[in-house]
This record gives structure tokens, sequence and C-alpha cells, in this order.
């Protein structure tokens, strides 16, 4: 038998553990825990729609009595496990719950990202699950790809919004948080009263050090992001290699903005 900290990973506060089924086990944020059905976890009736969001996916959005829009994102491997495993995974804690407490951790030290609803695991046989987060849908905000292919950028300019997201990743990295899985998806842009601002998501292989990130693995990071350009906009039409070396020199200056 695991132990509870096996179980349910560090945790976050706020959140309340709910053990609906000796093998269903919830995280859900305290204040919106009334709101949240176990049921939307699962989908097996589909509640709710599809939204416009996407990561391996389409996320199904769920609006709450609050009236704020919950994104649920079932977990799916990638690569060549997507069509041997799926939806099935058997490490422990459990992605959903270590995703839930890293992605916390990171807002409570100021990195833009998006609220977390909570997160849910279902046993299936043995060590074996599937996985779900739920988060609070940031309204207004498109992903870096979309972004870039339609009118946002250019309302904005390619400079408010290259800038945005270059100071949103020095503050990940300055935190130290090395994001396995960067690409334009998992950026968000949107435009605020202060001007256009960047949020990072999808911390599910998120590596945490201690202090800043080495400049070596800074820089591998972006080198990961110049991959999803590469694979997304391979004809380089909305991202163009001007607008990357931009990109990179804002990243740098960021922190001499900060300081």
């Amino acid at each position: 038998m695991f132990s509870d900290e096996r179980i349910w990973g560090a945790g976050a506060e706020g959140f309340t553990r709910i053990i609906a089924e000796p093998r269903r086990r919830f995280l859900l944020r305290t204040d919106v825990a009334d709101q949240l059905q176990i049921d939307m976890f699962r989908g097996d009736n589909h509640p709710g729609q599809l939204s416009r969001f996407a990561g391996r996916e389409t996320l199904r959005s769920v609006t709450l009595k609050n009236g704020e829009n919950a994104l649920i994102r079932a977990y799916r491997h990638g690569g060549v496990f997507r069509w041997i495993t799926g939806k099935k995974f058997f490490s422990w804690p459990p992605r959903p719950f270590r995703e839930l407490a890293i992605t916390e951790e990171l807002r409570r030290r100021g990195v833009p990202t998006v609220e977390v609803y909570g997160a849910g695991v279902e046993g299936i046989i043995g060590p074996f699950y599937r996985g779900w987060l739920i988060t609070r849908e940031l309204k207004g905000s498109y992903d870096l790809w979309t972004a870039l292919q339609s009118g946002f950028v250019h309302k904005w300019t390619p400079e408010k919004v290259l800038r945005a997201v270059a100071s949103s990743l020095r503050s990940l990295h300055r935190e130290g948080v090395y994001h396995s899985d960067l690409n334009l998806k998992n950026i968000l842009v949107k435009a605020e009263p202060a001007g256009v601002k960047g949020y990072i998501i999808d911390f599910d292989k998120a590596v945490l050090f201690v202090g800043g990130l080495p400049d070596p693995l800074a820089k591998k990071n972006l080198r990961r992001l110049l991959r999803s350009v590469s694979k997304l906009d391979p004809q380089r039409q909305y991202l163009p290699a001007a607008d990357w070396d931009k990109l990179v020199t804002l990243y740098y200056e960021a922190d001499r903005e900060s300081a």
C-alpha cells in the first residue's frame, strides 16, 4: 500500500482532500469545492462543452455558479506512449496532484500562470490511474500560437506581445523552473489594463531547481520553445527569425527592467 505522502504528494494550502470511492481521490480548492461536481472530472456524461483551448486534445469547459469558466484537462501521454498507454499513468505521486502543487507554488512566488480549481485521479488496476486537472479559464486570453495567427498581435504590435512573453519566461526561469514541454500553446497572452501580459501554463513535467535556473538550462528551454516554433510554423510565416531574435533579446533585458 502507498503512504499518504505517496498518494497525495506535497499538496497545497487551500485545497481539500476528498475520497469519493476507494480508488477515486480529488483535491478541490476549498472556496469553490461546492461548485465542482465529481463527474466533471471523469467526463462520463461529457459535462460542459469543448473549449477553444487544446493541448494533446481539446479541453472541456464548464461554467460554475460564480460565473467563471473552468477548463478540464484529461492527462494523456504524448509521443509513442500515446498509442501504448493513452490516458493510463502509473507514476506516484499522481501527475495531477504534482502539477497542482507546482502550479500553486509558482503562483505564490509571483510567476504568471492560471489558478487551479482541482485535480483528480481514478485508479484503474494495480498502480495505474487516469487523471484530470481543472483550472480557471483566463478569459480574453489566447495561446501564443493562436495570437500569432490572429489579429491579436497586429492590434497590440509584435513588440508588446514579445515583451510580455519574454517577461513571463524570465520570471519562470528566475524561480528555477525548467518547463519540459515549453511550446507556443503553453504560453498565453492577454490584454489587460496595463497592457499585454504573458502567462505560462501546463507544468505537468516541470522540474524545479533551487535558486534561479542555470543559464545553460535556460538556453536549453528556449531552444525547446524554438523547436515548437519550427514544428508549428516551419515557413516562419508568423514568427520570423528576426522576431525570435527580438524575443531572446527582450528575455535577457527583462532582468534589467525588473531591477
